[in-house]
C-alpha cells in the first residue's frame, strides 16, 4: 500500500510541478512581451503575473500536503473568481475544490484515495488552465 502511495503521490507531484514550471515560464513571456490581447490585459492575466512558485511537497504526509494546498489555495481561488471563460471557471473550480480536499484532509489513506481518483481530472484541468495561462502572453 506504502509504495502504491509514493507513486500515486509522486505521479501527482509530477503534474503539478510540469504544470508550477509551465505557468511560470509563460508568466515570465508575458511579462517581458507586451500583450496584444484583451484578455492578456484582463484581472486573470494581472493574477497570473503575480504568481509566486510553490514547490510541491517533498514529504509524503498529511501535514505536508496541507500545507501545501493552504498555501496554493488563495490564488486559485483568485484565479477562480477571475476567470476569463465559462471553460476556464469550470477548471479553476476543479482545482479549487481538490485544493480544499487536501488543505482538510485528516488521514494520509484518505488523501491517497482522493488523489488516485482525481489524478487524471487535475492533470487535464492542469493542460486546460496552462492553456488559458498561454493566452494571456499572446
Amino acid at each position: 500500500m506504502f509504495t502504491r502511495t509514493r507513486r500515486v503521490v509522486a505521479t501527482s507531484r509530477t503534474a503539478l510541478a510540469s504544470g508550477v514550471v509551465l505557468a511560470t515560464l509563460v508568466v515570465s513571456l508575458g511579462v517581458s512581451v507586451p500583450s496584444s490581447s484583451a484578455l492578456g490585459t484582463s484581472a486573470f492575466c494581472n493574477t497570473m503575473f503575480t504568481y509566486k512558485p510553490v514547490g510541491p511537497p517533498t514529504k509524503i504526509t498529511t501535514a505536508s500536503y496541507k500545507k501545501w494546498a493552504k498555501t496554493l489555495l488563495p490564488f486559485y481561488e483568485k484565479l477562480d473568481s477571475e476567470a476569463p471563460n465559462a471553460k476556464t471557471k469550470v477548471i479553476l473550480d476543479e482545482i479549487v475544490t481538490i485544493l480544499k480536499y487536501e488543505a482538510s484532509s485528516t488521514s494520509l489513506k484518505g488523501l491517497e484515495s482522493y488523489i488516485f481518483t482525481n489524478h487524471k481530472k487535475f492533470a487535464k484541468s492542469s493542460v486546460a488552465l496552462a492553456q488559458a495561462i498561454v493566452a494571456c502572453a499572446k
